[in-house]
């Protein structure tokens, strides 16, 4: 699924709080190559079997690759289980995504790994700054450490505050765009809606862009991105 590509994939990221919601928001998604499904958003009392109900529903509605994120509350997301509730449900819903994504310091990443190796999942190992961005050194230390462990997909987001900001985090994807992992860099915060579509040109493999509202601080949204790409011919 994340193969090198010529051009930058485009990523539609939707979060709802019922399944009827998602039904929504996936009908709407035009111009993407495959959609992120943040089911952590989903108001339940059993995440479980409802992430599961979510995914065979979706796949119904729409045909277009799925990316399974479950975020917790520390990485940004809005999971409000436990984190063992978290890591069973990915598990049990994994199969039925095309993709799953699991943070790097995630205290059971080995699991989620494990079981998408043995299911041929796979895997965007993913990795959020919301305070800063880090000096070249530890992002380019995040982004091996990713590759390392057997990511399909290395994701790198960070907080971009200047234009120095923005050059680090350009200057390591270009850096790492030759990589036979393909990677995904990104900036959050205001300077982030440049500094998503600045990775994409210098080797970011896939830029995550919003339906309606954003899911992430720095997203643009799926008609905004595309007809930016376009001019730009990236």
């Amino acid at each position: 699924m994340f193969k090198k590509m010529k051009k930058p994939i485009v990523c539609a990221s939707i979060m709802a709080s019922t399944i009827e919601e998602f039904v929504e928001k996936i009908n709407k998604v035009k111009n993407a190559d495959v959609v992120e499904i943040r089911a952590d958003g989903l108001r339940t009392d059993n995440y479980k079997s409802e992430v599961k109900r979510l995914l065979k529903t979706l796949k119904i509605q729409k045909d277009i690759p799925i990316i399974l994120t479950l975020r917790g509350e520390k990485e940004g997301g809005a999971f409000l289980g436990s984190e063992s509730e978290r890591i069973e449900a990915i598990i049990e819903a994994m199969k039925l995504a095309d993709a799953v994504d699991i943070e790097l310091r995630a205290k059971d990443r080995d699991r989620v790994l494990e079981e998408a190796r043995k299911n041929k999942i796979p895997v965007i190992i993913s990795y959020h700054d919301f305070n800063t961005t880090p000096a070249k050194e530890v992002m380019r230390n995040i982004l091996e450490e990713e590759i390392s462990l057997g990511a399909g997909l290395a994701k790198l987001a960070v907080t971009v505050k200047n234009k120095r900001d923005v050059l680090r985090l350009i200057e390591v994807t270009e850096e790492f765009s030759s990589q036979e992992t393909p990677i995904a860099t990104m900036g959050m915060g205001e300077l982030g809606k440049f500094a998503r579509i600045a990775c994409a040109f210098f080797g970011s493999a896939m830029i995550y862009a919003s339906v309606s509202e954003p899911t992430a601080s720095g997203q643009l949204s799926i008609n905004d991105t595309v007809e930016i790409m376009k001019k730009l011919g990236i």
